[in-house]
């Protein structure tokens, strides 16, 4: 079966060479060897968002989704490699595409009961037990909101009439099942929030048991000002996927370069046919 080949990223805890001591400064990459046929692949967009209250943030995504994101999903529809998008509930539900492999849960959501215990102020951190929860200010809370609420997919990546749309982890499972998908490659944002920890996120399809692959330069994390120079949330979070066998990472170049061998290895077959 035709396969995209690619070389994945990972951290062991364990020296690069057999006479290395068991330290530390000796530990470091290893990279595993991965055939993906594009018929069993999805691509998932996390939270591409056109805006967000974080400037800084938004400048990074932009480009990424420009210059990085957008020549993957081409190439990735040319392959035959399922796209889908997963931009949260509220706008997943802005394209009619959300409504493919919806389901009664999601149609006619069940009203949720609070647990016997914890107490639901206490695990809400409401009345007495607020003080357990530094909140926001109130200084942008009017931004945030209209933000919340106009917000969108980035143009350079915006969903396509044969992609698909999801807005939570069950469609995303539905979705997959049926079309027999078994990797899943990550990119969007933010690297150390909604990418890891969505019901659609790396996490939660990881536990369901998907192969995964988080191309690493077509995300960025939420950064502070003692991170800022050089990514460091964004670099600590990749390397924690890395490390807990959660996801094998990639560079979209090197996506691109299997994308392209395969389609060479396709064209001289068909000439051979």
């Amino acid at each position: 079966m035709a396969a995209l080949a690619l070389s994945t990223r990972h951290i062991v805890h364990e020296p690069t060479a057999p006479d290395l001591p068991f330290r530390e400064e000796h530990f470091g990459y290893r990279f595993a060897d991965v055939a993906v046929p594009p018929a069993q692949a999805g691509i998932v967009l996390v939270d591409c968002w056109d805006i967000h209250i974080t400037a800084s943030h938004v400048e990074r995504t932009g480009q990424i989704c420009r210059e990085r994101i957008r020549p993957v999903l081409d190439a990735s529809r040319e392959l035959g490699v399922t796209v889908i998008h997963a931009p949260s509930p509220s706008v997943a539900h802005k394209f009619p595409q959300w409504l493919r492999y919806a389901g009664d849960s999601e149609l006619s959501p069940a009203p949720q009961t609070a647990p016997a215990w914890p107490p639901e102020d206490f695990a809400k951190r409401r009345g007495e037990w607020a003080h357990l929860r530094p909140d926001r200010t109130e200084t942008w809370a009017a931004e945030i909101d209209q933000i919340n609420e106009d917000r969108y997919i980035d143009e350079s990546v915006f969903p396509q009439p044969d992609d698909f749309v999801i807005a939570n982890g069950h469609q995303l499972h539905r979705l997959c099942a049926h079309r027999k998908i078994r990797y899943l490659f990550y990119v969007g944002f933010a690297t150390n929030l909604c990418v890891p920890h969505r019901d659609y996120g790396m996490l939660a399809m990881r536990e369901r048991g998907y192969a995964l692959i988080l191309l690493r330069d077509c995300t960025t994390g939420i950064e502070t000002g003692q991170t800022i120079d050089g990514l460091q949330c964004t670099t600590m979070a990749i390397h924690d996927y890395e490390l807990r066998d959660i996801a094998g990472t990639v560079t979209s170049a090197e996506f691109l370069a299997a994308a392209e061998s395969l389609r060479a290895r396709q064209a001289v077959g068909t000439e051979a046919d």
